[in-house]
């Protein structure tokens, strides 16, 4: 008999053994105590938030939903970022996986999540009404950059320090830092550390004199967060990055928000691509629309004007932009344009709609879209 649940005190133990085992037979072998301090290291009492299929009181199949909170300019959404999907190899094609999603999905729409965030293969999870979108702006330097641009930006000596768990006072500096960016992602002082250590990041403190002037995380090859308190050194502090490394090259995440970072990385990268981020699935579009359309008001004049859209078996929406005020509210009128869930998160967080899109689309007579949806790679699970 199977038995679907929530876990239980106690059982991360059991949880982590599974997971484990399950991506380790599937791909390379897997550690996620170390891939996912956050949320599998040393006494994380996380089971809460892990749905189980069960046969005979033995685990089968597991999806974790963690919720996240975004901040922007004393707003808040809150999203779930959805991991660690799983099936027992011998027990494949019994539906487990279809019965966590449903219970998933239900709960996450009665607790009020504006959007949910799923890695994975595209049409598996349309499935479940996740579409890809979002995106980031992935920058590419070597060692060329820095040694050919050198001489258009100061030299301003850093050091690159690894930060240690242990060290509260520093820790709690870091997440300052974060925390007064325009846009980010709640996150608590105690968990900081293990959030910047998700994916095999590691996190160093950026010294300037021995005074700390900001973070940054990564990957040898890839640097998912890089925070300063003054963005003149950002130069110095990719080519620290660089030196510390050794590495042939490496790759800077940046959203497409953060016109200043744009600004500043343009004059010694060695390549740009614009990256689609992960699968989302959006519950409530009024706030999801509002607020990352009012992040991209703050970067461009966004065109006056008024769309009225009708998602799933919603109610019609209204969006409007009149001077700068914005607005996404239900009405009674008829929508210009009706969308299936899917359709939506193409063609309103998707970089993708920008391209073949019919200039008889409502949409072509407004810039607000794609919407600048993204979200750090170290706040998914």
């Amino acid at each position: 008999m199977t038995f679907y649940c929530k876990g239980q005190p106690g059982e991360l133990p059991e949880i982590l053994d599974f997971i484990n085992m399950v991506f380790s037979m599937h791909q390379a072998p897997h550690n996620f105590r170390t891939l996912l301090p956050k949320l599998y290291g040393e006494s994380r009492p996380t089971e809460w938030c892990h749905y189980l299929a069960k046969e005979d009181g033995k685990i089968k199949a597991v999806v974790c939903v963690l919720p996240i909170t975004l901040k922007h300019d004393g707003h808040t959404i809150t999203c779930a970022t959805v991991g660690s999907v799983s099936v027992h190899p011998y027990s494949r094609g019994k539906g487990y996986m279809k019965q966590l999603m449903a219970m998933a999905v239900e709960d996450m729409e009665q607790q009020g999540i504006t959007l949910s965030i799923l890695a994975g293969r595209r049409h598996r999870y349309q499935y479940y009404g996740y579409e890809p979108g979002g995106h980031s702006l992935q920058y590419r330097f070597n060692g060329d950059n820095f040694r050919h641009c050198a001489s258009r930006y100061p030299d301003i000596p850093l050091t690159l320090r690894l930060a240690e768990a242990g060290n509260t006072m520093q820790i709690g500096e870091f997440c300052r830092m974060y925390s007064a960016l325009p846009v980010h992602t709640v996150r608590s002082d105690q968990d900081f550390f293990d959030i910047c250590s998700s994916w095999g990041s590691q996190l160093y403190a950026v010294e300037q004199e021995g005074t700390a002037a900001g973070y940054i995380c990564g990957t040898e090859d890839h640097v998912y967060e890089l925070v300063l308190e003054d963005e003149t050194l950002l130069f110095s502090a990719l080519k620290a990055w660089s030196a510390l490394h050794g590495c042939e090259s490496f790759t800077l995440a940046v959203s497409p928000y953060d016109s200043e970072r744009i600004r500043g990385v343009s004059g010694f990268y060695e390549r740009f691509s614009v990256q689609e981020e992960d699968n989302y699935r959006i519950f409530n579009y009024s706030d999801a629309i509002h607020f990352f359309l009012s992040i991209k008001s703050e970067k461009e004049p966004l065109t006056d004007g008024r769309l009225t859209l009708k998602i799933g078996d919603r109610s019609t929406l209204a969006i409007a932009v009149s001077s700068g005020k914005i607005t996404a509210e239900p009405c009674d009128d008829a929508p210009d344009l009706c969308l299936t869930d899917v359709e939506a998160v193409d063609l309103l967080f998707s970089p993708a709609s920008l391209y073949g899109r019919e200039s008889s689309s409502p949409l072509f007579s407004v810039n607000w879209f794609p919407l600048p949806l993204s979200v750090s790679q170290l706040d998914k699970c």
